[in-house]
């Protein structure tokens, strides 16, 4: 079947032709008509197999001849922006494309005249809670990657996003895209959606095991590889030489970097390059660089990588586009990098099939992580196959690795959705926004979910009643009999998207705060919540995370401690690891360089970025608790926002409101005697513009801002981080047009 005899505008059809898509696959073939009939879908297929293809059809016909809106909801950020950029490379078609992966205090208005919105499951439900019009428009939702479902992080929120679209929407048509699982039926059950299975990939998938200088692939092929000192950098080698790239996955950050040193001294003889200075200024670290980024740009130029949540966005950016355009031969990297980034090579090579958990030990990865990794395999026009090992270190491991992962099917999705941490939040959601007015009615709501489809619910009566209660004891929710009322501390809770949990150690928190209160203290505070990840204390914290632990102990606005929800062998880690993640942002604040801040807390730059976020969400969620409760407490607070942002002491903070100025920018205007905003308006441009990192087009800029509005862009700023960095892409996007490879185009 052609995509020109598809039920679709001419238009549609043609601009499909002029960019290579003939012949559909045999899948696509199936299910595109089904989508376009109106009804609702699952297609669970291998990664990597053009699924995507089936959800961009459908929601150009729904928005351009059906006149409603999609809503394509996806688990990951980045993976929001490889989407966006697909639906906007047709674009010109006539219709509008928006992502929105930000703020989730918004209602994410700027984005109602789009016709189809990206969106995270955690926006998409955060715009249902704000009250968001355009949701009543949407006449298809595509959820991508809903195999994610089963992730206890994302997976309830996505659970519950739909559910709400398909209680609110009967007639709602929801296309859910799968990698292979065992029980897709399940989830066509659940969203009464017809279901297309196919084990078929454009590009076949060897998947093997290396024992013994050899790979043995599950049809018992074997392929010899030449013994070097270190297998993985044989089977690397052997790659490269051939003309192929290597995706290398293991389970630790540290282990990322220290591979990719290693190789980069042999691979530097198959692939080095020479860095441009901006590609080098941008993988070190742009103003602030960093001993990480140095090394991440010295293995960059000798045609390796590694990559990891340690680094920036910027830097993950580049090793992930220098790999698409063969500039990089082998990134090593852990497992998140598989889950739904188009980023395919010829080999994937799996070192690590164990991982370890606190208070657990090592555990092994599931069936189903290993095949989203193996599925990286195979790139689409370049290879006639792709190759995923896993590395055994004798016999039985290489039995093992056979038996329970190459030849064994994938795990059945499960839901997370059903245990009292997860629920507190989307409970009162459903209270805040009129889905649930009784505990029955949440009950109710829950049979609707996936968790309610797959599973008898035992004592889910008693866990949503344990839920209501908390909600009413905190006075988020008034219970009356059967009834249940959103107050107006509960519905600013719903909508700043916290855990009621946060919101009350918030709570608290700021009805204790003084005048002589310091900032350390609120900051321990806001690290407590189970909003904000910890960082893992080490050895070498310990002299430091003690003297403050023991100089707080006694006065701590949160004393968790004291929290009888909290397990007691659990609590002291809880502690160390907020306590590290405070000190870290009271150097941020300090201006303690970032590359101190990495070296002396054994931390990356990306784990300072996204702290920061996490604390600066929080921290706004503080000051609008502090609103309700403790109004004099906001000075205290409100300061904390501004400075937590830049990295800056308070000094700066009239400087840092100037576009194009960052903590360093302030800093050199603030020591050459320029101190707040009116030095800059009498100051001399000249002057202005021969301070060191200052220069002609910036000095315009901030004289234009200080005397009223610019007319000019400012330069670049330097990096701030509640600055969602896919939102500002996402914008460059639109100003610039980039050309580049489509990913749409990877798999025709």
């Amino acid at each position: 079947m052609r995509f020109d005899e598809l039920d679709i505008p001419k238009d549609v059809a043609d601009a499909l032709k002029e960019k290579g898509f003939i012949e559909l696959h045999r899948h696509q073939a199936k299910a595109i008509p089904i989508a376009l009939e109106g009804h609702s879908l699952v297609v669970s297929v291998p990664t990597a197999s053009g699924k995507s293809i089936i959800g961009y059809i459908s929601a150009m016909k729904m928005v351009l001849k059906e006149k409603k809106k999609v809503l394509y909801i996806v688990p990951l950020k980045a993976l929001a922006s490889e989407k966006m950029e697909d639906l906007d490379s047709f674009s010109h078609l006539g219709y509008k494309v928006a992502m929105s992966v930000g703020d989730l205090d918004s209602d994410g208005g700027r984005i109602n005249d789009a016709d189809i919105i990206v969106a995270t499951s955690e926006k998409a439900d955060s715009m249902i809670r704000h009250g968001n019009r355009w949701i009543e428009s949407v006449g298809l939702v595509i959820a991508d990657e809903i195999h994610m479902i089963h992730d206890p992080g994302r997976g309830p929120t996505l659970e519950v996003t739909l559910t709400k679209l398909m209680k609110r929407n009967p007639k709602l048509q929801i296309i859910a895209l799968s990698a292979t699982i065992s029980n897709a039926m399940d989830l066509a059950v659940w969203l009464d959606a017809e279901l297309i299975v196919d084990d078929w990939r454009p590009i076949p998938l060897k998947e093997g095991v290396y024992f013994n200088d050899e790979i043995t692939f599950e049809n018992m092929e074997r392929v010899e590889v030449p013994r070097e000192k270190d297998p993985i950098w044989g089977l690397v080698k052997q790659t490269v030489k051939e003309g192929g790239q290597c995706l290398v996955f293991v389970n630790t950050r540290r282990s990322t970097e220290s591979l990719a040193r290693r190789f980069s001294d042999e691979m530097n003889k198959l692939a080095g390059r020479t860095l441009s200075p901006q590609e080098t200024a941008l993988l070190e670290g742009g103003a602030e660089p960093t001993t990480l980024g140095r090394q991440l740009a010295e293995c960059v130029a000798s045609g390796t990588a590694f990559h990891n949540a340690g680094l920036t966005y910027k830097q993950r950016k580049y090793v992930e586009d220098n790999f698409r355009n063969g500039n990089i031969k082998c990134i090593i990297a852990t497992p998140t990098l598989a889950a739904g980034i188009n980023l395919p090579a010829r080999r994937v090579i799996i070192r690590d099939t164990g991982r370890y958990e606190a208070n657990v030990g090592t555990v092994p990865i599931s069936v189903m992580e290993m095949k989203q990794m193996s599925g990286r395999a195979g790139r689409p026009g370049y290879d006639p196959y792709g190759e995923a090992v896993l590395i055994a270190k004798n016999q039985n491991h290489f039995d093992h690795l056979m038996y329970d992962y190459i030849q064994h099917d994938t795990e059945h999705l499960t839901s997370n959705l059903g245990n009292e941490n997860t629920l507190r939040s989307h409970i009162l959601g459903l209270i805040a926004t009129g889905d649930a007015s009784t505990d029955g009615e949440v009950i109710d709501f829950l049979e609707s979910t996936f968790y309610g489809s797959t599973s008898s619910m035992y004592g889910a009566e008693e866990v949503v009643k344990k839920v209501t209660d908390f909600l009413s004891e905190e006075e988020m929710i008034e219970k009356t009999g059967d009834f249940l009322r959103i107050l107006p501390f509960g519905k600013r809770i719903s909508d700043l998207y916290i855990d009621p949990k946060s919101a009350v150690i918030l709570r608290d928190a700021v009805r204790k705060i003084k005048d002589d209160t310091e900032d350390i203290e609120i900051l321990i505070a806001a690290a407590l919540t189970p909003d904000v990840m910890g960082l893992y204390p080490k050895k070498s914290d310990e002299d430091r995370l003690n003297a403050i632990a023991d100089r707080y102990q006694d006065s701590l606005l949160y004393d968790p401690f004291d929290d009888k929800d909290l397990y007691d062998e659990f609590v002291q880690e809880i502690f160390m690891g907020a306590v590290k993640v405070s000190a870290m942002i009271t150097d941020w604040i300090s201006e303690v360089p970032e590359e101190s801040i990495t070296n002396n807390m054994g931390i990356g730059p990306g784990d300072i970025r996204s702290r920061i976020e996490m604390i600066n969400w929080i921290m706004y969620a503080m000051s609008e608790i502090a609103y309700i409760f403790a109004p004099e407490t906001m000075k205290k607070i409100r300061p904390l926002l501004t400075r937590i942002k830049y990295g800056v002491k308070e000094e700066l903070m009239d400087l840092v409101s100037f576009k194009g100025v960052g903590r360093t920018r302030a800093r050199i205007l603030f020591d050459a005697g320029y101190r707040k905003r009116t030095d800059i308006m009498t100051a001399s441009e000249s002057k202005l513009a021969s301070l060191h990192r200052i220069g002609n087009a910036l000095a315009k800029s901030l004289k234009e801002q200080a005397g009223g509005s610019a007319e000019t862009k400012p330069p670049e700023a330097d990096w701030a981080p509640d600055d969602d960095e896919l939102e500002a892409m996402a914008a460059e996007y639109e100003e610039t047009k980039v050309s580049k490879q489509s990913n749409l185009m990877d798999f025709r």
